[in-house]
């Protein structure tokens, strides 16, 4: 690769297939560059990963700066834009608007001068994901800087209800350098090429797109089960006793503690599968320990229900009857904590000490009385509610929230980064005096900028964890994939093992 070449070009393109190094390619580029140059993404994930692999390069802060396109755009529209009012951010047409108000604020010579004076070059990852309109955007942008592009149109697996750019056609005035041929993501720290190799021979079918067949091959890291009886919604399927065997890893495998469980995305039943209700339900198949990170999309529009629900909640000086402050606060913690407890446990639910009227009759929820050692706790609980009924304040709820977890310590919900988000919100919205929404807001602000690192033992889907790599990836029903650039993601997740359940060898 003619790194000098690629930086020095006005507009250039570099393809290539995941693993292969174009994160890496980044990170060398900004050696033979002067200035600052911006570095553009989709996800939180990807911008954790580039700015690691430019840590490691040694290459100094002063000279880049890295972003998901929807932050970069969202901080310049909001810094310059003058018209209607923003969409909020759970609303569902709030990142097109975002995308469309940039390319109108890069298009003034007044923006255009601040860009040129803060960045001497663009470089965009993962280009296979852009819609129409972000390429737009980005064209605006190549007006004052350099822009060199790199992506793999078989990874192409986001959908921003936006047609999405086509390379032949949109990218035709890019001068495109060769593809990379080093699969370094199998063949370096002890990993294991042959794997490489095997999924490369899987991408070459699927770019055509052809299917292909899966078969054991131990010895080179690929583990292939087959059973018709593979299926998330059979709870006596042969695969979950697997399942729990790897996260428990007694044999203490280096190699399963980067461990990746991905769920295909389909239409199935009348509703999209491989939810976050599906893999909620996964994770309480096979983590008894609680050790897994069920990932969560960092703009999921719960985080701002949550925070509006929060905000409702505390909005009212004293509430009345009619409000039921109990079953309200109940509907929130729902979604953090486990209603019911788990066999063989006790008192780690909210039905173990919050309970709603007999069925078919009427009256208020109330708070379980409990005797002998927990009766402290359940005095303790009417205090809090007690002070949050006498005053709905933001810092009563938090007293709440944070009860339940620490002095009664609940079964948490697999959904910990949805808590933890929520509970930052409102410590940081108590002390700016602002809104617990607004204080989400500013927090995923942060996240964006400065990526999230994903690591340990995950459940998650393509979408989740496209850019990723772990030592281990198991893909469930795999023969459930719908669509190849879907499938060749989950193949190409992995370092050292890859593990496929699948109904069928042959996967379409």
């Amino acid at each position: 690769m003619d790194y000098q070449a690629f930086v020095d070009g006005r507009k250039t393109l570099l393809v290539s297939p995941a693993g292969y190094g174009k994160t890496h390619t980044i990170a060398e580029c900004l050696k033979y560059t002067s200035g600052k140059q911006l570095i553009l993404t989709h996800t939180h994930a990807g911008v954790a990963s580039i700015k690691e692999k430019i840590k490691a390069q040694g290459i100094p802060s002063s000279k880049y700066s890295v972003e998901t396109i929807s932050g970069f755009a969202q901080r310049y529209v909001r810094a310059f834009y003058v018209g209607v009012e923003f969409p909020s951010h759970d609303d569902q047409g709030f990142h097109a608007f975002i995308i469309n108000k940039a390319r109108e604020v890069f298009s003034a010579p007044i923006v255009q001068q601040v860009i040129a004076t803060s960045y001497q070059g663009l470089l965009v990852d993962e280009y296979q994901d852009c819609t129409k309109p972000q390429h737009a955007m980005n064209m605006e942008l190549s007006k004052v800087l350099p822009i060199h592009i790199l992506g793999d149109p078989l990874q192409g697996i986001f959908d921003f209800n936006d047609e999405p750019i086509n390379f032949e056609t949109d990218l035709a005035d890019f001068e495109e350098f060769p593809e990379l041929t080093t699969p370094w993501r199998w063949t370096q720290n002890g990993n294991t090429e042959n794997l490489g190799r095997i999924i490369k021979g899987y991408r070459e079918r699927l770019i055509k797109p052809q299917p292909i067949e899966v078969a054991d091959s131990r010895g080179n890291g690929l583990r292939v089960y087959v059973n018709d009886q593979f299926d998330l919604d059979n709870r006596s399927s042969p695969y979950w006793e697997l399942l729990q065997k790897w996260i428990k890893n007694e044999r203490n495998q280096e190699s399963l503690e980067s461990l990746l469980i991905i769920i295909p995305e389909y239409v199935g039943d009348k509703r999209r599968r491989g939810d976050i209700i599906d893999r909620t339900n996964v994770a309480k198949q096979i983590d008894f320990s609680n050790s897994v990170s069920l990932l969560e999309a960092i703009d999921s529009k719960d985080y701002y229900l949550a925070a509006r629900a929060v905000d409702d909640l505390s909005k009212a000086q004293k509430p009345t009857k009619a409000q039921k402050p109990i079953k309200k606060i109940y509907d929130l913690a729902s979604k953090f904590f486990l209603k019911s407890s788990p066999k063989n446990s006790s008192n780690v639910g909210l039905n173990d000490w919050l309970s709603k009227p007999p069925k078919g009759q009427r009256g208020d929820w109330r708070i379980i009385d409990k005797t002998g050692a927990n009766k402290q706790f359940s005095d303790k609980l009417k205090n809090v509610f007690d002070s949050y009924i006498s005053d709905a304040s933001l810092k009563n709820l938090h007293d709440i929230l944070l009860f339940l977890q620490n002095t009664l310590k609940l079964r948490r919900q697999r959904r910990r980064e949805l808590y933890n988000a929520l509970i930052n919100a409102i410590e940081q919205a108590l002390l700016d005096r602002t809104s617990v929404y607004e204080a989400m807001v500013v927090q995923k602000n942060r996240v964006r900028r400065a990526g999230r690192k994903i690591y340990g033992k995950c459940i998650g889907t393509t979408l989740l964890t496209k850019g990723l790599e772990f030592d281990t990836v198991v893909i469930l029903d795999a023969h459930k994939f719908q669509c190849p650039k879907h499938l060749y993601v989950a193949l190409s997740r992995c370092c050292k093992n890859l593990i496929i359940f699948t109904a069928k060898t042959t996967l379409p």
